[in-house]
């Protein structure tokens, strides 16, 4: 009987596996017998029992785990097509020692943005050459195509969740960047009749499906994402906007209807809305409804910044000389 990969990266472990299976064997436990007694020895039946036909490419596999991790990320793109054409096994195991489960297209999909282009050249290659995903790791690596053929075989993916309870919208949509492959997926599952994602409603600019969504439950303005964050924290990183009425209406629309304006983002420094004004595209019409709603101009983030030292960190020159104009500071921390 043979186990499926995942291969993890400690060849003294598995060496000590084997010695334990001939010495169980040479013991008569019948069990282990049983177990190797049609294999050379108990080395190969560790390989075996991964899929793998000798010791020795099974010994070279386990060599290269090490700088396979080291080339996922941010990306390597030629070092990782190298080992997985080597070992196209690799696609499949587990690199990191601390997090066993966690495959590499886990890790490599949730560094897929627009400026990480290595990224999802590695994402793709993982995919090519076996590596085992659903729907919301497909989306969330901006695998346009491979969405697509996913819904043509099974349509009730639409609005499939993985276990935090993020769905293939979300996943595609609610990323802290530009990302156009997640955008295009958002599309083509709105055109598939998903159900729009609150929070990837309030990044877009959706102000009828975010004025609907409120209407039906108010409660959600004051709701968590399944990563912590706010609606309000992704209005203020809007995308895909043209001018500011449509971010400025959604975050007015989340302000009436309760949600906290100073919730940190536990995914980001613990910024408040105020911080993501700063250190993002944000219009100062939404500086000014956040401040009227109780934000704090000189709120620290987790990093002590304050909002003004976001703008002055990212050349936002508008809304930094906005943000002094109603009373921002520097805090100090700023280096360089």
């Amino acid at each position: 009987m043979t186990t499926p990969l995942p291969l993890r990266p400690n060849l003294e472990q598995y060496q000590n596996q084997a010695k334990d299976l001939l010495r169980a064997a040479t013991s008569g436990d019948d069990a282990e017998l049983e177990r190797i007694h049609i294999l050379a020895d108990a080395q190969l039946a560790i390989a075996r029992e991964h899929s793998i036909t000798s010791w020795s490419r099974f010994k070279r596999l386990i060599g290269l785990l090490e700088p396979f991790r080291a080339a996922l990320y941010p990306g390597d793109a030629d070092a990782v097509r190298a080992m997985l054409d080597e070992a196209p096994e690799l696609a499949v195991c587990e690199p990191w020692p601390g997090a066993p489960g966690y495959k590499p297209i886990q890790g490599v999909s949730s560094g897929c943005v627009w400026h990480r282009p290595q990224q999802m050249q590695v994402a793709g290659m993982l995919a090519d050459a076996g590596a085992e995903m659903d729907i919301t790791i497909a989306a969330r690596a901006g695998l346009v195509e491979r969405v697509r053929h996913m819904l043509d075989a099974d349509p009730s993916l639409i609005n499939a969740r993985d276990s935090a309870g993020r769905s293939a919208m979300y996943r595609a949509g609610c990323v802290f960047g530009i990302f156009h492959e997640g955008e295009a997926i958002v599309d083509l599952l709105l055109e598939r009749g998903a159900e729009p994602d609150f929070f990837v409603a309030c990044t877009f600019g959706m102000v009828e499906e975010v004025e609907k969504a409120l209407a039906e439950d108010p409660s959600l303005a004051k709701g968590l994402d399944p990563d912590g964050m706010t609606s309000l924290h992704w209005a203020i990183r809007h995308r895909r906007c043209d001018g500011p009425q449509r971010p400025v209406a959604i975050t007015r629309l989340l302000l009436e209807a309760g949600v906290d304006v100073n919730a940190p983002n536990p995914t980001e420094e613990q910024m408040q809305a105020i911080h993501h004004c700063g250190e993002w595209a944000a219009f100062v019409e939404q500086v000014d409804l956040l401040l009227e709603y109780g934000a704090d101009i000189n709120a620290a983030a987790g990093n002590d910044w304050t909002p003004l030292d976001y703008a002055m960190d990212r050349g936002r020159q508008e809304m930094a000389s906005h943000l002094e104009a109603r009373g921002g500071r520097v805090s100090g921390k700023l280096s360089g």
